[in-house]
């Protein structure tokens, strides 16, 4: 891969890392991520039963939110970090290269076609 396209994945990367971070700190209590905690924010809307309702309505759809966020915003940071080490567009079962046509449209793959349409 050449280095053009390498800085473009990074720029990239990092833009939707930005954007991510960003939705996420608009949801949660904390400005650390994990996805394997809960941390969504609970809004009060009252005492009624039906502000009830909403409250939980809207308070499992934000921890759905932060999960898949979270998960997300892992699998860019797994791809930077690749990206750092000089090991990423490389296929982690067979070592191969990652056809570039796959990383544009997925910079966070982390197989190539031929081990990913086995798992």
């Amino acid at each position: 891969m050449d280095q053009k396209f390498i800085d473009e994945v990074r720029n990239r990367l990092m833009q939707e890392r930005n954007k991510l971070r960003t939705q996420l700190e608009t949801i949660t209590e904390e400005k650390v991520f994990d996805k394997d905690k809960v941390q969504a924010k609970w809004k009060d809307l009252g005492t009624k039963e039906e502000d009830s309702a909403v409250e939980v309505s809207d308070y499992q759809d934000q921890i759905s939110l932060e999960r898949n966020l979270e998960i997300s915003l892992e699998k860019i940071d797994k791809a930077i970090e690749r990206l750092n080490k000089g090991v990423y567009g490389q296929c982690e079962n067979c070592k191969k290269e990652i056809e570039r046509v796959r990383l544009e449209a997925y910079p966070e793959a982390t197989l190539c076609l031929a081990c990913k349409s086995r798992v």
